[in-house]
């Protein structure tokens, strides 16, 4: 696998409408590979004043299109093997990390009928996420993550179609493996609803 960064120009008109429209991001992300439409992982992350865009991938990209749709001159594309990391996941290792997701519940009204609610809250977020790591192969110390974004996204799904409205929110804290191959396939697959929308995808650097 492959994850490849690539920076964007938050002043440009392009980009600034994808942020707003993640559908716009997602066909760029398509289209950086050959073949059939599959989906892959990415997200948006602020660093600073930057602004980057992260794709998790089985193949190799070709960035070139997304660097002059939305990048700076002599902005940065780069994209590194994934299998390294991987390897280094083990039982018992502790690693900072980074997720944006969509926090929800499934609520049931009239009729037994299920609907999908976001979480608002930032307990209720954390608590959603808990609930979730051993699932995932992995745990969290209750002081050990915090909430540090959300946001909400709202856009029709298409001309004429449905209105989507998501609330992105992005963790970040210490985790430490319980199981490896879960918590691989949670690296690699993602966690949660919206991966279309550039939400699920899990990245780390090894704690100091």
């Amino acid at each position: 696998m492959y994850l490849s960064q690539v920076e964007l120009d938050p002043r440009n008109r392009e980009t600034l409408r994808a942020f707003n429209v993640p559908r716009r991001l997602h066909g760029a992300v398509e289209a950086a590979f050959m073949g059939p439409r599959t989906r892959r992982l990415w997200r948006l992350d602020r660093r600073a004043s930057r602004l980057w865009l992260l794709i998790l991938s089985e193949e190799r990209p070709e960035l070139s299109g997304i660097v002059a749709q939305f990048g700076p001159p002599n902005g940065i594309a780069e994209t590194r093997d994934y299998a390294p990391l991987l390897a280094r996941v083990a039982e018992g290792t502790v690693w900072r990390f980074r997720l944006a997701a969509n926090p929800i519940k499934n609520v049931k009204v009239a009729g037994g009928r299920g609907i999908v609610r976001n979480h608002v809250t930032v307990s209720q977020q954390e608590q959603w996420l808990a609930e979730r790591a051993p699932k995932h192969g992995f745990a969290l110390e209750p002081d050990g993550f915090r909430v540090v974004d959300a946001r909400w996204i709202a856009f029709d799904k298409a001309a004429g179609g449905n209105r989507v409205r998501i609330h992105a929110v992005t963790f970040e804290g210490l985790l430490r493996v319980t199981d490896a191959a879960l918590f691989c396939e949670a690296l690699t697959r993602g966690i949660g609803r919206g991966k279309a929308y550039g939400l699920g995808l899990l990245t780390l650097m090894r704690a100091p």
